[in-house]
């Protein structure tokens, strides 16, 4: 009779253990998790088949329409990505609850040069740790995470972020 609530508690403290350990974030030298979100157009985009691999870099700006500072690191992301094409692989990951419904005439409007992943659960950026946005990440062709960043600073330019890693 005793074994049983003790086995229980067991079994609990396990299911918590693991939970807790999916729950840490991606560090920096680490490889990226595979994921799958939806694009701009409702496809799924698998982290594996149609991101890792396309271009020496890949950045991942973790935003919402609603955000200036997000607005201004897509500017940075968009002009660089015009002066260097072929070089990283820009993909926005928008978090706005909306979804597409808000994002794509946001897209429209502006133009930006990079693609879309819509996650109005905040899933991927919490797979960083980020809580916030504007929030970045840079991944090697391999998959690695080779920086990340949360918030947003007016002197800190994107682009000088990512030359560091194209040399």
């Amino acid at each position: 009779m005793r074994r049983l609530p003790l086995l229980a508690c067991a079994v609990a403290l396990l299911a918590a253990t693991s939970v807790v350990a999916a729950e840490k974030p991606v560090e920096v030298g680490h490889a990226m998790p595979e994921f799958s979100l939806p694009g701009l157009e409702g496809e799924q985009i698998s982290f594996s088949r149609s991101i890792r691999g396309k271009a020496p870099l890949t950045i991942f700006l973790f935003m919402t329409t609603a955000c200036s500072a997000c607005y201004e690191e897509l500017k940075e992301i968009h002009d660089f990505v015009g002066k260097n094409p072929g070089k990283i692989d820009a993909w926005a990951v928008a978090v706005d609850l909306r979804g597409a419904q808000t994002v794509g005439p946001y897209q429209k409007a502006n133009g930006f040069r990079v693609k879309y992943l819509i996650d109005p659960k905040f899933s991927l950026p919490r797979t960083f740790g980020f809580n916030y946005t504007p929030s970045l990440a840079i991944v090697d062709a391999r998959g690695v995470l080779l920086h990340k960043k949360g918030g947003y600073a007016p002197n800190e330019r994107v682009h000088d972020l990512i030359k560091t890693f194209l040399k």
